[in-house]
């Protein structure tokens, strides 16, 4: 396990990270207008220019909420930029998302609830596959633990710690977000028709799972270190934010449907 997998020249290398953040999104945009349902709500066109658009949003606002998390790995004013070398929040990016691509999506005169609720059935392949990416690299990882699959990390460019057995936190990321995955597409897709249930499907199994998982990580980092707010990391937080909005989203959809039907 290693950050870089090839050494190209000089600087120039192919990072673990950065290939399975690129190797999710190629597959998740080959699922997405392979959708008979894509055709109905963008062009492929419009659907390349949202993929560039959501790619620089999602990686500015993960790497904003990482550095705010994780201000101490950052040694030197060009270590914020080094985004290949690992440190994307998910949960940053996927907020970032939620507030800049709608505006974009209204730009192209796209509906917004339609593009998303599509858009969460193959989101979840790309934070799955990008979490192998961490796996590799080191970041993500978790506490030291006597499990028998725990691993250790040896490489020396690792960002995780060396020598230790500790939880492999990002493969179960990972496995979680591929379980939601098959969840979104093959039960929730079938079984919820109101325009935004998706979406906030999506949004509800994602915050579990991190909220779970962050107990076992060991990267964990808090508002503060003292009162109510410490009991919970940053994430946890932000997960139990997110989800319980999103709860609130599908009792509101699931009513104002019901009104309008009596109507």
């Amino acid at each position: 396990m290693g950050k870089e997998l090839l050494h190209i020249w000089g600087p120039f290398s192919i990072q673990s990270y950065g290939l399975f953040i690129a190797l999710g999104i190629a597959i998740a945009a080959w699922l997405f207008i392979h959708d008979p349902k894509r055709k109905s709500i963008l062009t492929t066109e419009q659907l390349s220019k949202i993929i560039t658009c959501t790619i620089f949003v999602a990686i500015i606002g993960g790497r904003l909420l990482y550095i705010f998390e994780e201000n101490s790995s950052i040694q030197n004013f060009w270590d914020i930029f080094k985004v290949w070398e690992g440190g994307l929040s998910s949960l940053g990016s996927i907020v970032s998302i939620f507030v800049c691509i709608p505006l974009y999506l209204k730009y192209l005169h796209i509906s917004i609830i339609n593009f998303f609720d599509l858009a969460a059935i193959y989101a979840p392949i790309i934070e799955g596959t990008a979490r192998i990416g961490c796996f590799l690299a080191g970041c993500c990882y978790g506490i030291e633990t006597t499990v028998p699959w725990a691993v250790i990390y040896t490489d020396p460019h690792s960002a995780a710690p060396l020598h230790k057995t500790i939880h492999p936190t990002q493969l179960y990321s990972s496995a979680a977000a591929f379980l939601a995955f098959v969840i979104m597409r093959f039960l929730a897709s079938k079984k919820l028709n109101l325009p935004g249930q998706l979406i906030a499907t999506y949004l509800i199994l994602t915050s579990i799972a991190r909220f779970s998982i962050d107990f076992l990580r060991g990267d964990r980092t808090f508002f503060s270190n003292h009162g109510i707010l410490s009991i919970l990391s940053t994430s946890q937080w932000i997960s139990l934010l997110i989800c319980l909005a999103s709860f609130v989203v599908i009792i509101v959809i699931k009513k104002f449907s019901k009104y309008n039907t009596k109507k």
